[in-house]
């Protein structure tokens, strides 16, 4: 599921006080940071099976 959301700029400055602007910069920081790690073909991936920690591409019997 895809889904665009549009935060204006006017309604941040209207609606959030410091604090609140403080945690949606980290959010988006952390969006950003996730996206950029997801991208990179030089991350290393994992998953669990099996109560296993693996990287993606390992195959187990």
């Amino acid at each position: 599921m895809l889904e665009q959301v549009i935060i204006e700029i006017e309604d941040i400055e209207k609606y959030l006080d410091e604090h609140e602007k403080s945690l949606l910069s980290g959010l988006l920081w952390k969006i950003e940071q996730l996206k950029a790690i997801e991208n990179d073909p030089n991350q290393l991936k994992l998953d669990i099976v099996d109560h296993q920690l693996i990287t993606l591409g390992d195959v187990t019997s």
